[in-house]
C-alpha cells in the first residue's frame, strides 16, 4: 500500500499544485478511528504526541505550493513552532539543514476521507407570499423554485475557496456517493402546484434539503525528515524516525457539504406548506 500511496500523493501533487491547497483528491479512508496508523489513509494521528499547535502546522504544511520535490517545513521540537521552507531561510538558517531544536522534513500533502453523514439543510421559502383576506377559503396555483447548494468549511486557518473544495470532492467522492453526491452537479426545480389559503392568512411554500456532508482529514506523506544533535545530519523515511511515513492531526479537518440528488437528478428534500395569519383589520 505505500509504494501506491505515495505515487498518488506526488502525482495528485504534481497536478494541482496551482491550486490553494496541495491536493491529491480523496483517497479512500480507514474509518475515524484517529490511534497510530488507524486514522484516514492510515495515517497516524499527530495531534497531543507532538509540540505546538500540529492542526495548525498540518494546514500551514499543506496550503503551500507544491513543487517537483514535495511541500517543505520545519519544526522546532522544543517549543512546537513550525515553519514553512521560506521563513526557515529567512529567520533560522540560510541554507536547508537541520541546526538545534530544529528538524526538518519533506513529502506530499493529499485528503484522506475520514467519515460521512447526512443532514438536513437550512429551509428556504421557494415562493411568494399569498394571501386570502376573504372568509372563505381561496385556492392559489403556487409557484416555486430552488437550485442546489455546494459549500466547504475548513476546522482551522483561512476559509477554502469553492475551487480549492472541488478540488478535493469532485472525485473519488462522486463514485462512493453516486447520485446522492451533489458536487460539481448543479440541479434546479421549478413546480407548480395549487394550494388552499384559510381566510385571514397568507401562505408560502419551502423546502428543506437533505444534504450530504463528506469530512476529510489533509495528510501528510514523509518522504525525508532530518535532525542535527551535534554529531552531523540524520536523514530518516518516517515521522521522527517512529516508523509511520503519513501523519495528520485529528483536529484538522475539511468539511463538504452538498445538496442530495435523486436518481432522476432532481434536488432531494422536503416541500412544505407554511402559514402566517393575517391582520384582521385589514380582512373582510
Amino acid at each position: 500500500m505505500r509504494p501506491l500511496l505515495k505515487s498518488a500523493f506526488k502525482k495528485g501533487a504534481l497536478v494541482t499544485a496551482s491550486t490553494a491547497l496541495a491536493v491529491t483528491g480523496l483517497i479512500a479512508g480507514a474509518g475515524t478511528s484517529h490511534a497510530a496508523g488507524g486514522g484516514p489513509a492510515g495515517a497516524t494521528n499527530i495531534r497531543g504526541t507532538d509540540p505546538g499547535n500540529t492542526d495548525l502546522m498540518i494546514e500551514r504544511l499543506c496550503n503551500q505550493e507544491t513543487s517537483l520535490t514535495g511541500v517543505y517545513g520545519a519544526l522546532n521540537v522544543r517549543t512546537g513552532e513550525f515553519k514553512t521552507k521560506d521563513e526557515y531561510h529567512r529567520d533560522v538558517f540560510g541554507l536547508w539543514k537541520p541546526a538545534g531544536d530544529w528538524e526538518l522534513f519533506r513529502g506530499w500533502c493529499g485528503n484522506a476521507q475520514a467519515s460521512t453523514w447526512s443532514t438536513k439543510g437550512e429551509t428556504v421559502r421557494t415562493s411568494p407570499w399569498i394571501g386570502n383576506r376573504g372568509s372563505k377559503d381561496d385556492k392559489e396555483t403556487f409557484v416555486s423554485s430552488y437550485s442546489t447548494k455546494t459549500f466547504a468549511k475548513k476546522s482551522v486557518g483561512a476559509s477554502i475557496s469553492l475551487s480549492a473544495a472541488k478540488s478535493i470532492f469532485s472525485g473519488t467522492a462522486g463514485g462512493s456517493f453516486t447520485y446522492e453526491w451533489g458536487w460539481e452537479k448543479e440541479s434546479k426545480f421549478e413546480r407548480r402546484s395549487e394550494k388552499t389559503i384559510p381566510p385571514c392568512t397568507q401562505v408560502a411554500v419551502t423546502w428543506t434539503p437533505y444534504q450530504r456532508v463528506v469530512r476529510v482529514n489533509p495528510i501528510f506523506y514523509v518522504e525525508d525528515y532530518q535532525w542535527n544533535k551535534g554529531d552531523g545530519d540524520v536523514t530518516v523515511h518516517s515521522w521522527r524516525d517512529r516508523g509511520y511515513q503519513t501523519i495528520y492531526s485529528y483536529g484538522y479537518y475539511i468539511d463538504g457539504t452538498s445538496d442530495k440528488l435523486l436518481p432522476n437528478g432532481q434536488p432531494d428534500g422536503r416541500e412544505d406548506k407554511i402559514e402566517e395569519k393575517l391582520d384582521p383589520k385589514t380582512c373582510a
